[in-house]
């Protein structure tokens, strides 16, 4: 029994999603695969080709999801910090599991092609793909509306007060607009001459970049200038300087809210003086060297000097593909 959950890019509206602003993002061919092989164990096994596979006790399901609900609402008042809320990465697909009854005893095995912590929602993705799985074994199918609540509602124990838009994407596929969980699938397409570029993984998970963020500007008018940045870039998807445009003033509101360390800054600026834009797709790091995910337009033909820039910062290239179905069985 087998599924699979792309992962996604953000185009615009990360971090102005929390607070009302319309966010756009497009699911992407990279994804994680999810299987899963019954025994008779009594238990559940994650493994997810890291370190050593993951037991815990069937049985214990309901008592984990109590113990982790509890502590996430810790973390709301204050008490705990959002990266104590579970004790191993396995524990989050646990939890997924946890909202399914008669599920049978087995091996959840996980591979993935997203890097992790890169601002691809490799988070979302690990849920989107166990719920499939559940429901099958479980024999209860969910909507897609239902499915898309339930990784949004799993994925707060790992990011804390974050965004819809991951759930979103992974579940829904394509390019999508969010705002306030309300999810609008958009007809256009990006085009060519986009890619995704990887800048390593920043020392600060997500949650605690969002709350950084959350703490310094959480009350600032600076979330409608987000705002309308995003609401322009379907309509200029097809105008190429007017997207470059756009993806630059996005990038300086970034820089502005303090989630672009100093090098990506200085990758980024070069892109530019190659006639391109390129911005944070994701959370960033509010300190650090490292940024996650940078997403490049550059639709001119300067891709090989755009390889050359990125082998002199050892970033990771690659072109975008989108994947338009979203988290289903293989």
């Amino acid at each position: 029994m087998n599924a699979i959950a792309p992962g996604k890019v953000i185009l615009s509206g990360e971090h102005s999603v929390v607070y009302g602003a319309p966010a756009i993002a497009m699911a992407v061919s990279e994804s994680i695969q999810a299987r899963f092989s019954p025994d008779n164990s009594q238990s559940l096994t994650i493994d997810s080709g890291e370190g050593e596979p993951f037991v815990y006790p069937l049985a214990r399901l309901p008592d984990l999801q109590q113990q982790l609900n509890q502590r996430y609402g810790d973390f709301e008042a204050g008490l705990l910090p959002v990266d104590k809320i579970m004790d191993t990465p396995q524990t989050l697909l646990l939890y997924a599991l946890s909202h399914f009854d008669y599920l049978p005893a087995g091996t959840l095995t996980t591979a993935s092609t997203l890097p992790t912590g890169a601002g691809m929602g490799s988070s979302a993705a690990a849920i989107a793909a166990t719920l499939v799985l559940a429901e099958q074994l479980s024999g209860h199918p969910l909507s897609l509306q239902e499915r898309f609540s339930l990784v949004r509602y799993c994925e707060r124990l790992q990011h804390g007060r974050g965004s819809a838009i991951d759930a979103a994407a992974v579940t829904h596929g394509g390019l999508i607009q969010v705002q306030n969980a309300e999810v609008i699938r958009l007809e256009c397409h990006l085009g060519a001459g986009w890619y995704r570029i990887n800048s390593g993984r920043p020392v600060v998970s997500t949650g605690e970049c969002v709350a950084a963020v959350r703490e310094a500007y959480g009350a600032s008018a600076i979330w409608s200038e987000f705002a309308d940045i995003t609401q322009a870039i379907p309509e200029a998807l097809n105008q190429p300087e007017r997207l470059t445009t756009l993806l630059r003033a996005n990038h300086q509101l970034l820089r502005q809210i303090g989630v672009v360390p100093a090098p990506v800054t200085k990758f980024i600026a070069q892109v530019e003086q190659l006639g391109g834009a390129a911005k944070i797709s994701g959370a960033g790091a509010n300190r650090g060297e490292q940024g996650g995910l940078i997403l490049v337009y550059l639709p001119d033909s300067a891709l090989a000097d755009l390889r050359t820039l990125s082998n002199q910062y050892n970033y990771q290239i690659s072109a975008l593909t989108e994947d338009r179905e979203g988290a289903r069985s293989i």
